[in-house]
């Protein structure tokens, strides 16, 4: 089943929240293409895409919370090295595997999950962080 986008995933910034859109996108085209029986080149397409747009959003997204002082900081680049320690995994032994359907299937359920749940769980710590600097009184530089 794809995973449904809506305004409980945004965090505040319209780079990472476009970046989550697009994630949310290509891991439900990969269900797509699993479902109209794409061929594994289609499908080993896909996850190279992913593979590689996750760590540019990876990267991007890190750089935010370090910048907006977010207490997830920390947590967020271990899950983000986790998950692709296990995507890693994972696209080896899709890559060996003849029909790839099973493992195909694991690597969805495993990207879809996680996107959701590392969302909802972590990345929206961001917005909190930047709602938190907003507040924060400028200095105005009298003594």
């Amino acid at each position: 089943m794809p995973i449904q986008w809506d305004d409980s995933f945004l965090t505040g910034l319209l780079t990472v929240d476009h970046q989550h859109q697009e994630l949310f996108r290509k891991v439900n085209a990969f269900h797509a293409a699993m479902m109209e029986r794409k061929a594994r080149e289609q499908l080993a397409q896909l996850l190279d895409f992913l593979a590689q747009y996750t760590q540019h959003h990876f990267r991007d997204e890190e750089q935010f919370m370090e910048y907006y002082g977010c207490p997830a900081a920390e947590a967020n680049r271990k899950a983000h090295q986790a998950l692709l320690q296990k995507y890693a995994e994972m696209r080896k032994q899709f890559d060996q595997d003849k029909t790839g359907v099973q493992t195909a299937m694991e690597i969805y359920r495993v990207l879809s999950d996680w996107l959701v749940q590392h969302v909802k769980g972590v990345d929206l710590q961001l917005r909190d962080a930047i709602q938190t600097q907003k507040q924060v009184p400028l200095a105005t530089g009298t003594s």
